[in-house]
C-alpha cells in the first residue's frame, strides 16, 4: 500500500524533519541545561534575500542561521508567516513559545554517540524535548533505533557512514545521559539483522541506512536505498511468525525541495512540507491500494500511540491533532484542519495474515 498524501513535516532539511519522527514537534536552542535561550546572532535565521541574488538568504543553514524566534513578528521572516497563519480560516496554532528559538534546518545533535556533549560547530545544544522513546520506556514497550555505522560512529565518528542528524534520540538529554538506555536502544544495523535472525526484534524499531545506501543524491542513489529496504523486508518475511505481526513503514526524511502540485496543509509555523514517499509493507496492509489520508512524520508517532494505546508525547506535539475528515469528492484536504492521520487507513484489522 502506498500513500499519495504523506508529507515531510518541516519546510527544512534532513535534521529538522528527522527530529519530528521522534518528537512530533520542533526542538529549540537551550543553555545546555534545558532552558530556552538566545543563540549567537549568526545562528539566527534571516530569509530576507541578499542584494543582487536570486533569493539567496541573508543567513541560512550551516553557513549561519538555523534558529528563529517565531513568537516575535519582528524577527526576519516570522511576521509574514504568522500573518499568513492568522488569516487561515481554521487558525492553526503556530506553536511558537515566547523567547524560544526553534531549529529550522540541519544542525548536529547535542550529543556524540558515547554520550558526551557535542561541542563541534553547527551543533544544537542538548534538548529537553520529550520523544516517543520516553513514552515507550514509561510503558515498558521495547524499542530500538538501528542506524548503520553506529558502532564506528561511537568510536571514530569522522570515519562512519552514520547519519547523526537523522537520529532524533541523539538530541535528547533524557536518553543520551543514561548509558544503559543508550546501550540498550541505540544500535547498529548489524544488531538489527541479528535480532531478526534470533527472533528478538523489539516491539518498535526505527531503521536508518548509512550515507552510502540512504538514497541521498549527494552520497548515494535511490536504487541502493530500495535494495536496502528489499533486503530488510526479505529477512522479515522469511520468518512467518515475525512477519505475521509486523508492519514496515518506508519513507524518506524529506523531498529535497519545497514545490508540490498538491495540497500542503499549514499545521503550525514549521510546516507541513511537500509530499514524500510512504509505503506500507505488512500482511495486514491493503496491497495494491493507494490511500489518501493526510499524513506526515508525526503520523508514525500517532500509529505507535494508537497501536499501543499511548497518550500524546506532550500537550503541544502534533500527535494531539485529530485524524483527518476528508470528503470522497475531495479526498486530499481535511475539512477539520489542522489534522493528520495515524496511517491506520493503510491496514485492514483484523485479518488473518
Amino acid at each position: 500500500t502506498i500513500s499519495d498524501n504523506y508529507h515531510q513535516p518541516v519546510m527544512g532539511g534532513t535534521g529538522a524533519n528527522s527530529i519530528m519522527i521522534g518528537t512530533a514537534d520542533a526542538i529549540y536552542y537551550t543553555d545546555g541545561n534545558g532552558n530556552a535561550t538566545k543563540p549567537p546572532a549568526d545562528q539566527i535565521e534571516n530569509p530576507l534575500p541578499q542584494a543582487n541574488t536570486n533569493n539567496w538568504y541573508t543567513q541560512d543553514g550551516y553557513s549561519g542561521g538555523s534558529y528563529t524566534n517565531c513568537s516575535d513578528s519582528h524577527q526576519p521572516g516570522a511576521g509574514t508567516l504568522r500573518h499568513y497563519l492568522d488569516r487561515l480560516p481554521y487558525k492553526p496554532d503556530a506553536k511558537c513559545a515566547p523567547n524560544t528559538y526553534y531549529l529550522l534546518n540541519n544542525y548536529n545533535p547535542g550529543y556524540n554517540g558515547d554520550g558526551t556533549v557535542n561541542t563541534s560547530t553547527f551543533t544544537t545544544p542538548p534538548s529537553p524535548v520529550r520523544t516517543i522513546a520516553d513514552t515507550l520506556i514509561e510503558k515498558n514497550i521495547s524499542w530500538k533505533y538501528y542506524g548503520e555505522g553506529w558502532n564506528t560512529f561511537v568510536k571514530t565518528p569522522t570515519t562512519s557512514v552514520y547519519c547523526n542528524i537523522c537520529n532524533p534520540f541523539l538530541y535528547e538529554t533524557a536518553i543520551m545521559t543514561n548509558p544503559k538506555l543508550v546501550s540498550a536502544h541505540l544500535q547498529d544495523t548489524t544488531d538489527l539483522y541479528a535480532d531478526i535472525a534470533n527472533g528478538t526484534l523489539p516491539a518498535v524499531s526505527f531503521v536508518k541506512p548509512g550515507g552510502l545506501l540512504d538514497g541521498h543524491p549527494e552520497s548515494s542513489k535511490f536504487g541502493l536505498f530500495e535494495s536496502f529496504v528489499h533486503k530488510l523486508v526479505d529477512k522479515v518475511q522469511r520468518d512467518p511468525s515475525l512477519w505475521a505481526s509486523t508492519a514496515i513503514l518506508v519513507t524518506t526524511d524529506e523531498g529535497g525541495g519545497y514545490y508540490d502540485s498538491g495540497y500542503i496543509q499549514p499545521l503550525d509555523f514549521f510546516g507541513d512540507g511537500p509530499r514524500i514517499p510512504m509505503i506500507v509493507v505488512s500482511p495486514y496492509s491493503r496491497g495494491g491500494r493507494v490511500v489518501h489520508q493526510y499524513a506526515d512524520h508525526a503520523s508514525i508517532v500517532k500509529f505507535i500511540e494508537r497501536n499501543w494505546r499511548l497518550k500524546p508525547i506532550t500537550k503541544r506535539s502534533r500527535d494531539n491533532l485529530p485524524n483527518p475528515i476528508q470528503l470522497q469528492t475531495h479526498p486530499y484536504v481535511p475539512v477539520n484542519a489542522p489534522a493528520i492521520g495515524d496511517l491506520f487507513d493503510a491496514f485492514e484489522f483484523p485479518r488473518t495474515p
